[in-house]
This record gives structure tokens, sequence and C-alpha cells, in this order.
């Protein structure tokens, strides 16, 4: 199949390009192979040279009248305007040539009438091609092609498609988002410091350091020079007490302290010494006026 603008550089037509462009439109439809026959019809159109030479000889041997090619020329008019042979006729831009001569003698004859011309070119003369139609057929062609001319619907403008994700331009300024003070996301950021913060302060009161503080240089050195660790010793006999409470400790076996001998009571009395103080008070009691001679660690 032919297309319109296929046609538009075929040379040597008689009349304007866009007039054979209508009757073509109605004769073959486009179809350079195009056959037809009068007060007949093909049961399908040919679709190649070879079919539409095979078609036109037998309908020439059975003595059809028909028309050829994208222009329709009749099969007695093939030679009087040049095509000697049917390989030429269905030519396209040769075919069109001669259908374009034929169309402006119609066009002459009619005395500028195209009406009429048309009607000349389908049947030969002013009349049949109005009462079959075909000149109708032809006006349709050219108001369709006039309507599609002088359309003056604007296109609607293809709208944007959403997207979750946008793609950052080259050189924009990408913008961090932060948490609000009073958002989800700030108060579990918050959770989350100060849960670092308590589990750090256990570690600490798990692992303690003492820290002494000499209150002279020298104590400082010899605080700041590591020592060896030494157990506790009994005190000797001769240390004193200054009057420090020590308790007594006895076993199941050992006598009550009525009956304890003289010798461990006087034992017990050397240890325990009071300082001039009621009975049943403890010398460490600040509260009563008495002082504590003892080492505080």
């Amino acid at each position: 199949m032919l297309t319109g603008m296929e046609l538009l550089t075929c040379p040597n037509l008689a009349v304007p390009v866009e007039i054979m462009h209508h009757v073509v439109d109605v004769e073959s439809g486009y179809n350079p192979y195009a056959i037809g026959v009068v007060n007949g019809q093909l049961v399908r159109q040919p679709q190649s040279l070879d079919e539409a030479l095979a078609t036109v000889k037998m309908l020439e041997s059975n003595g059809y009248n028909f028309s050829v090619g994208v222009a329709q020329i009749n099969h007695d008019n093939l030679v009087r305007y040049g095509l000697e042979s049917y390989e030429k006729a269905f030519n396209p831009c040769l075919n069109l040539s001669v259908g374009s001569r034929i169309l402006a003698e119609c066009y002459e004859s009619a005395r500028a009438d195209w009406g009429k011309a048309f009607s000349c070119y389908y049947s030969g003369n002013f009349v049949t091609g109005f009462r079959d139609g075909y000149v109708q057929k032809v006006y349709e062609s050219i108001g369709q092609s006039l309507q599609i001319a002088n359309s003056t619907s604007v296109p609607a403008a293809i709208p944007l498609r959403q997207t979750p994700e946008r793609t950052l331009v080259h050189g924009e300024p990408i913008s961090v988002p932060i948490a609000e003070a009073d958002s989800a996301a700030y108060r579990i950021a918050m959770r989350s410091v100060a849960l670092d913060t308590v589990a750090s302060v256990a570690a600490v009161k798990l692992n303690p350091t003492i820290i002494t503080v000499a209150s002279d240089p020298s104590s400082a050195q010899a605080a700041a020079t590591p020592s060896k660790t030494v157990a506790p010793s009994a005190p000797a006999s001769t240390a004193r007490n200054d009057g420090v409470f020590v308790p007594q400790v006895r076993g199941p076996s050992d006598p009550s302290p009525g009956s304890a001998s003289p010798a461990r009571n006087a034992q017990t009395n050397a240890m325990t010494v009071p300082v001039n103080q009621p009975p049943g008070s403890d010398p460490a009691d600040l509260r009563q006026g008495g002082s504590d001679g003892a080492f505080v660690f």
C-alpha cells in the first residue's frame, strides 16, 4: 500500500496533487495493484505485481471491462496515454500521471466545475458520478482532510507521576531532618542517652577507687607510692588502749563471766580499763562528753 506522502513525490501531475490524493483515496485506497471490474467484483484485491498481472490477463482473455492501478485507468486508455504494458500501468507514479491528465481534461470540459469533473473521471459524463455517489465520496474525503487541517484542539499537558523518593539535582543542598523536642524520635534518643549514663554510673560503683588526700607533701608522696598489703596482726600486750572498748568473745565450752578464773579476770581487767565513766556507758559515745582515742579508718 502507498501513502499520500509517497504520491507527493510523483512528478508531471496535471492537477494539484491534493486533488489526486482524494481521487486515489476513493478509487483504489492507495493500492497500486488494485483492479476494478465493471459490473463485477473480484473476490479480493491483488497484493503483488504477479497477482495483478495474472488477474488482468484472465480478465482480458474473458472480455471483461476493467481499470487498473492507483488512479484506476481503464484498460482502453492505457495505450492512448502511453502505458503500453500492464507493468507500466501498475507503476504508481506513471499511473497517477495518466490519471491527472484525464481529470484535467474533464475539468476543462466541465468549465472549472470539480463536481462534474469528478463525475466525468468516473463515468465519462457529468451525471453518473453524482447518481452513483462517487462525487459525494470524493467531497467527503476532501472534507475530512480539511477538518483535520483546521483542528484547533490544544493537546493536554502530561501530568507528573507522584513518586515516594525525589531525585536530587546536582548542587542542590541536602536538608538533614532534625527530630523535634516533643517528637517520639527525640524521646527515644534521650532515653537511650539516659540508659547509657546509668550503665556508666553502675560500672563505677561496682569498681570504686579510694582517693587519699594527704595533708602534707611527704604524705602525698607516700600515698602515691604503692605498698604491699600486710595482713593485720593482733596488738601487743603493751599497746595502749586509751579506754577503747574491747569485745569479749567466748566459745561454747568457756566458763561464764561469773565463774571465770581470777587469772582470766585479771587479764580481762588489764585489757578493759574504764575511764571514769558511769556504769553502762560507752566511752566512744561523744554525746556523753567522752573522747575516743581510736584511729578511725
